[in-house]
């Protein structure tokens, strides 16, 4: 007999979510995804047959794995489930021994069972399953099912004691603050210290240390390089001798070089962009053990940092896009299938269409944008990139998204999903888990805005937030690039300063009350008179709406409202000046391939 088996591994956001370095988010991604592929192997020793992910998909290391697991097996549903369970646990066991012979030094006396004991009660494995009718929609029916009492199983929650009594004064992890910290109190600067950037007064749980050494350091690009990478290679393109003493000088101290392999952006500096930052010099040169840090990290910016900046004329934009995307209305495609008489096998071809999708978005992210991927597995994607490409970057991945299920959803009847893309821009010295927020709010806004839609939510270090929505077929790409360029423009700028007299004016009428024609009047009468007011060295010329992309209507019947299209038109403007700036005086994402 034919059931559907559905096994979920988790947590996911929460674990994900606790990271102060890249490699924490990049390792804590691949861990879960690592333990989904085994369950999926398990499964497939079973006898099982894979639906998601696709068979393909799980003999291919180099693509991510979503965490939930669905097979058809002809029998003992629980005994293939448990196994599959075991063989997650049994492979978070092997990864933590991996680790602990590393890290072994860095730790608490007791700490394997400390560790034992977070890692048992950490990894959550639930699963259901159901009987596959002898009928035309059996499949459907069976799935339903399965999933129905997967998401009732996810609900309850068990809750042990726990058992191990860490040493007197232990405390607890800085990631979360829920279990205790495995570092030694004593500890000295540099060595195995600094490769894995754990810092003096840091504390790591187990799966903190896991997530801090379960890669390579040199596979880890630092949030600020991906910020400062499009600033870096039109150094390497104008001044190639400067660039080249700074990398030397890092080379020279044994600084974490970077390992430049699939992503050609970064052979610019293979080092941390923070060293481009002035006032995160001391701490860094401290972190390494330098003597007189402070003394020589003074002299290291004064030799070789100052003068690169100085040549370039043209200050570093410290700003970084953290770009989350989701597919659109997936679950009801998927339902549409599974109700055909070939659905499982239609499943299984979406499935291997959201394989061929995962690759391809490292491909866009990491070769054709300057980013690096965090995380693809199905019709989630998480990357950051610097704040030059990402829009481009986010408009291929949703162009790739769709055009990759619509050949797999030809002659179906299917709705073809699309992918909705949030960019969160913060400064790149915030913290990972603030920059991922930004990009998950800013992809939620994305599904509120209608969904197959962009949305781009800037945070400045010290200013208002801004956020501007659209939807992909509105070509809101496009439309950024005329704004960058009327902003930038020698000849009858738009400048920025009116964008935030025209946001004032929209802010002082609340929602709903500039409605009746006359007010809508006043609005267009004075955003009109703000552009076309002259002022000497600062707006020389007037201007009018049509010119700065500003369609004021005062038509009752208008698609918008003037109060609505001026708090539309006055967030897309400051945030287009996000990119202006990030891209004033540098190369462009299509000219990288000059500045190698």
């Amino acid at each position: 007999m034919k059931h559907v088996i559905a096994l979920k591994v988790g947590p996911v956001q929460g674990y994900i979510a606790q990271a102060r370095r890249t490699r924490d988010l990049w390792y804590g991604s691949q861990l879960l995804s690592k333990l989904a592929r085994e369950m999926a192997r398990s499964l497939e020793a079973s006898g099982a047959s894979l639906i998601f992910p696709h068979p393909e998909q799980v003999s291919d290391m180099s693509t991510g794995v979503a965490n939930k697991v669905v097979a058809l097996v002809e029998d003992a549903p629980d005994q293939a489930a448990r196994r599959a369970r075991d063989a997650a646990k049994s492979l978070l066991r092997e990864e933590w021994k991996r680790v602990f012979g590393k890290c072994a030094a860095l730790l608490i006396s007791g700490a394997e069972a400390l560790a034992e004991e977070q890692l048992d009660s950490f990894l959550e494995v639930h699963a259901a399953w159901a009987l596959v009718e002898d009928a035309p929609t059996g499949y459907a029916t069976a799935l339903q099912e399965a999933e129905r009492a997967l998401e009732a199983r996810r609900g309850l929650r068990e809750f042990a004691p726990w058992k191990q009594t860490p040493p007197e004064g232990t405390h607890k992890s800085s990631l979360d603050g829920a279990r205790v910290s495995l570092l030694r109190r004593d500890r000295e600067k540099g060595h195995l210290w600094s490769a894995l950037r754990i810092g003096l007064r840091e504390e790591l749980d187990a799966l903190g240390v896991l997530k801090r050494a379960g890669g390579s350091p040199g596979q880890f690009v630092p949030v600020p390089s991906i910020g400062l990478a499009a600033w870096l290679q039109a150094a390497r393109a104008r001044h190639p001798e400067l660039l080249a003493r700074l990398k030397e000088a890092c080379d020279a101290r044994d600084f974490q070089a970077v390992s430049t392999k699939s992503r050609p952006w970064v052979e610019a500096f293979p080092y941390d962009g923070q060293l481009l930052q002035p006032e995160r010099l001391p701490p860094y040169f401290e972190e390494y053990a330098i003597p007189e840090a402070r003394q020589a990290a003074a002299r290291f910016g004064r030799d070789f940092v100052e003068p690169l900046r100085r040549a370039m004329k043209t200050e570093p934009f410290p700003y970084v896009a953290c770009l989350v995307a989701d597919g659109d209305r997936m679950g009801r495609a998927l339902e549409q299938l599974a109700k055909r008489p070939d659905g499982h096998q239609a499943h299984q071809r979406v499935s291997r269409a959201l394989a061929g999708f995962t690759q391809e978005a490292k491909r866009i992210v990491e070769v054709k944008h300057r980013g690096v991927l965090v995380y693809a597995g199905g019709d989630d994607v998480l990357a950051f990139v610097t704040p030059m490409d990402a829009p481009a970057c986010a408009q291929a991945l949703a162009t790739s998204f769709r055009s990759t299920l619509e050949a797999a959803l030809a002659g179906t009847g299917a709705d073809v999903p699309t992918l909705s893309v949030g960019v969160g821009v913060g400064h790149v010295l915030e913290s990972l888990g603030e920059l991922l927020t930004l990009g998950r709010r800013a992809e939620t806004a994305a599904k509120k805005a209608g969904r197959n839609a962009l949305a781009v939510l800037v945070a400045k270090h010290a200013g208002r937030e801004r956020l501007w929505t659209a939807p992909w077929t509105a070509d809101p790409v496009r439309q950024l690039e005329k704004d960058v360029a009327l902003l930038s423009r020698d000849t009858l700028p738009l400048p920025l300063g009116k964008v935030h007299e025209v946001a004032a004016l929209a802010r002082r009428f609340p929602e709903g009350t500039a409605d009746a024609p006359t007010l809508a009047q006043l609005l267009k009468d004075e955003a009109g008179r703000i552009l076309a007011r002259t002022e000497a060295g600062r707006a020389p010329k007037p201007l009018k709406p049509e010119e700065v992309g500003l369609d004021l209507s005062t038509d009752p019947h208008a698609r918008e409202s003037p109060l609505v299209a001026l708090e539309r038109w006055s967030a897309r403007l400051l945030v287009a000046d996000t990119f202006a700036r990030a891209g004033r005086g540098l190369v462009s994402a299509k000219d990288k391939e000059g500045a190698r």
